[in-house]
């Protein structure tokens, strides 16, 4: 497992993951303190902290 991102994602906003050497949405591994949603755009994934009162932390991770 090779790690992509690591951050904390205060309420609202938003990390961003390049799509790059093929990664599909099936291929990532989140782990997260926390809720969050993950869109998937044609160059990017879009993680959003879905939580409604504090900051997440989190680790983005690629499956192997």
């Amino acid at each position: 497992m090779a790690l992509l991102k690591e951050g904390v994602v205060p309420i609202g906003r938003t990390m961003f993951i390049p799509k790059e050497g093929g990664l599909t949405k099936d291929s990532l591994e989140v782990e997260s303190n926390g809720q969050y949603q993950i869109v998937e755009r044609p160059d990017r994934f879009e993680i959003k902290n879905a939580e409604c009162c504090r900051s997440i932390l989190i680790k983005v991770k690629t499956k192997e």
